[in-house]
């Protein structure tokens, strides 16, 4: 009987995280999808700034990305105690936290861009092109952090497949547009990066047109007063997530400052390999996601051998995972940047 029960919890993870994975690396997609065209412009400059850009992004809203696996825990906690008043009340939390965390980056990010930049001593024809996709993939922070929030809740309260298809469309949406505005209008590294922000405007539409379906149907209202002790708890949970990220992505940054200082093709050549890595990273995390939340759910309902046995299906799933990616990278590397570049 046990034996059973040691392969369903992996079986039940898997078909959790395969939706969480697909909405995790939606993210890293985004600057995959942009250095995937940006590699096919004229010159090699515009696929520099653009994963040079979206690597740097990452960093700096990724460390944020805790709010998506802080309010998850959360979440699936109150869900599997059966309290959806909690759980309502944890998103609305978590939405205004998001907003406030993304404004506050815009203002910082708006201020930084140019002192970075010199600091890093980019090539001169790559600094213009690497400024303008910063500063306009800025004006989408905000919304890339409330659908984190919003879409780690849809997936907490059972509704995975709402997570899959909003990923999914942006992304899509993502790849259309910035093939329209980068070689269709000729807008280049600056077009990539508007197509990608309005992409990310488009899905926080898209998800709180879910989100209010739901509640009407429901009959919930989102609370519109703060809690402090449920702002302090939502901080607390998510502060050790934010500076192992931060600690994570700052030895990426470093990698893309230096790359940026040898030239041109290399910064380029790092950036790839950079945004590659992130892919993969964020895609592992989705079994990271979904162990949470499973082990958020078990402690609601004090199933406390289905919580071990979600942290040992997690870890299985996540090394045989790891092992395959590697694999995948090693055998078929030429392909990959074949296809995403013809400068490398």
């Amino acid at each position: 009987m046990r034996t059973h029960f040691e392969i369903e919890p992996i079986r039940r993870l898997w078909r959790l995280a395969l939706p969480l994975i697909i909405a995790n690396i939606s993210t890293p997609i985004l600057g995959l999808a942009d250095a995937a065209i940006s590699g096919h412009l004229d010159h090699a400059y515009y696929l520099a700034a653009v994963t040079v850009g979206a690597e740097l992004l990452v960093a700096f809203f990724g460390a944020f990305s805790f709010l998506r696996m802080g309010t998850t825990g959360m979440v699936a906690q109150a869900v599997g105690a059966s309290d959806h008043s909690l759980s309502f009340s944890i998103l609305s939390h978590a939405i205004s936290l998001a907003t406030i965390v993304g404004i506050g980056l815009f203002v910082l990010g708006s201020q930084i861009i140019t002192p970075v930049l010199e600091l890093a001593q980019v090539p001169a024809e790559m600094h213009r092109p690497l400024e303008e996709y910063l500063e306009t993939r800025l004006w989408g922070g905000l919304a890339n952090l409330v659908l984190l929030v919003l879409t780690g809740w849809f997936i907490c309260r059972g509704n995975t497949p709402i997570a899959l298809y909003l990923a999914i469309s942006i992304n899509l949406l993502n790849i259309c547009l910035n093939y329209t505005l980068a070689i269709g209008c000729q807008m280049n590294s600056f077009g990539i990066a508007l197509g990608t922000a309005i992409s990310e405007y488009v899905g926080l539409i898209i998800a709180f047109t879910i989100l209010a379906l739901e509640l009407r149907n429901k009959g919930q209202l989102i609370e519109r007063s703060w809690h402090l002790p449920l702002v302090i708890k939502l901080i607390k949970v998510n502060l050790p997530l934010m500076i192992r990220t931060i600690g994570l992505h700052s030895v990426f940054v470093t990698l893309s400052i230096f790359a940026a200082r040898l030239g041109t093709i290399e910064a380029a050549s790092i950036g790839l390999i950079l945004v590659l890595l992130a892919t993969a990273a964020y895609a592992l995390d989705g079994f990271a996601h979904a162990a949470e939340i499973e082990a958020g759910q078990s402690l609601g309902e004090r199933h406390f051998n289905r919580f071990i046995d979600s942290l040992k299906g997690g870890a299985i799933l996540s090394g045989v995972s790891a092992v395959t990616i590697i694999s995948i990278f090693t055998i078929f590397q030429l392909q990959i940047f074949s296809a995403l570049t013809d400068f490398i």
